[in-house]
């Protein structure tokens, strides 16, 4: 370890031998002697200051008359400025203001505080948590929901028990349709002569409101249900119209509809206040949507669009 520092210590001391010796040369190399510069700076200033000298001395003297008038008209100038005395402020009245301040600060009287009396507070507590710790919380009973659940259960047993009428079965227009189709048939074929004096105008009419009436039967022989005005018993104007198009018709309250007798959208643009309380009390879960969505203003636009069913025509 000890040789180690002793290389250690012989390399630095040439190190710094090496760099005073490339110090010293660098120096003597690249600057010249202070000394001599400072004599030649001597030189050019005594030669600079004699030229100097010699030309003052070759101009003449000079006329310093201009400047000599100017610094008297500004020294007359200065003493023509006449700076006011001040006058004398009179403090006697803010002295006599300020002692009269003084004499009131001083003839204040501060009362001692006086320690509350908190024995009647105390004892209104003491008497507060005796009545606090004298109270007993009854035990919780435990609810007996039987007779609810024994409601339930034959309430539940009464809707299972509701049958639903089946609908009536469609009304067989078939022999209507083969009797017309003969009469059709038998108009036809009757030999008539070739006059323009015979209208057949009346028969064909005649003919277009039989099929119409096969088409779309009139409304006596559509069964209504009772309590109603427009409630079918099922759809014989035509396929049912899409009823979830109302605002707040889901799927199953359009089966719901069709329960109570509602296929069409003229139905419910038709109906009154009395329909609407009738149809309203059995919807049971869904009641009051009727008027919360408005379905009769609704049902009206809808009732006019080409797609939906058309009213039948009464004859």
């Amino acid at each position: 370890m000890g040789l180690l520092l002793a290389k250690i210590l012989l390399l630095l001391g040439v190190a710094a031998l090496c760099g005073a010796w490339f110090t010293y040369w660098w120096f003597r190399r690249n600057y010249e002697d202070i000394t001599l510069e400072y004599l030649r700076s001597r030189e050019e200033w005594a030669s600079w200051r004699q030229s100097f000298e010699e030309r003052l001395v070759a101009g003449g003297a000079a006329d310093l008359q201009p400047l000599t008038q100017q610094l008297t008209a500004l020294a007359a100038a200065v003493r023509a400025i006449h700076i006011p005395e001040p006058a004398p402020s009179d403090l006697a009245p803010l002295e006599a203001r300020l002692d009269e301040i003084e004499r009131r600060i001083g003839a204040i009287r501060v009362p001692e505080a006086v320690a509350p009396d908190l024995s009647p507070l105390m004892r209104s507590l003491a008497a507060l948590e005796t009545s606090v710790s004298g109270l007993s919380t009854p035990a919780a009973k435990e609810l007996d929901v039987t007779a609810a659940m024994e409601r339930l259960a034959s309430l539940d047993s009464a809707v299972r028990a509701i049958r639903i009428p089946e609908p009536a079965p469609a009304l067989n227009l078939a022999p209507l349709e083969a009797r017309l189709g003969a009469l059709e048939g038998a108009v036809r074929s009757m030999p008539l002569p070739l006059s323009p004096s015979v209208d057949l105008t009346s028969v064909l009419e005649a003919i277009g409101r039989l099929q119409a009436r096969l088409e779309s039967p009139p409304a006596s022989q559509v069964a209504i249900r009772d309590g109603s005005r427009n409630l079918l018993t099922r759809p014989v104007h035509g396929k049912p119209d899409d009823l979830t198009q109302i605002k707040g018709v889901a799927k199953v309250l359009e089966r719901k509809l069709h329960n109570v007798g509602v296929f069409y959208f003229w139905q419910i643009a038709e109906w009154s206040r009395e329909d609407v309380a009738h149809v309203d009390s059995q919807l049971e879960a869904f009641q009051g949507r009727i008027d919360r969505d408005d379905w009769v203003t609704q049902a009206t636009e809808l009732a006019a669009s080409p797609q939906a069913a058309h009213r039948p025509v009464e004859h």
